[in-house]
């Protein structure tokens, strides 16, 4: 069985903080999965770690996975930073409590039961399946301010 995966993960925020969006493109084999969500209020950082954590779980133990995203703070912190900061009680260098804790907490365990290259891709440079997510984390973000207004 090919356990072979290939994410893309972007997100988005009207505002930041504002009505923000998420996506992901999974692609395993010739099947191709785009999944997207929202949040009334988030910021654009707290996006871009739930896209990859909404990808990596449709993603069973032991896959071989390439994720790529265009946020440094998501690819950085899961390449070099996440064990400094557990070490340091969850604080960045400057001392500050890191923000979104759960989240890289579920993406270090996600980590330790797959095999994740995280590589970093320029946004708005024009490929294809990065503009793709872009899109959809921008729609998703502009469907929840429309819910906003809706719920006002």
């Amino acid at each position: 069985m090919n356990k072979q995966f290939f994410i893309f993960t972007d997100g988005s925020a009207i505002g930041n903080p504002g009505p923000a969006g998420w996506a992901a493109i999974v692609i395993h084999g010739t099947r191709r999965q785009e999944i997207a969500g929202s949040a009334p209020w988030s910021t654009v950082s707290e996006m871009e770690l739930r896209a990859a954590v909404e990808a990596l779980r449709l993603t069973p133990t032991g896959a071989r996975i390439e994720l790529r995203s265009d946020s440094e703070l998501l690819i950085d912190g899961m390449r070099f930073r996440v064990f400094r900061w557990q070490q340091f009680g969850w604080r960045n260098s400057r001392g500050f409590e890191l923000q979104h804790q759960e989240l890289w907490r579920e993406l270090i365990l996600l980590n330790t039961r797959r095999t994740i290259r995280w590589r970093w891709i320029r946004g708005h440079s024009g490929h294809p399946i990065q503009s793709r997510v872009d899109a959809l984390a921008y729609q998703a973000a502009r469907a929840a301010t429309v819910q906003e207004r809706i719920a006002a």
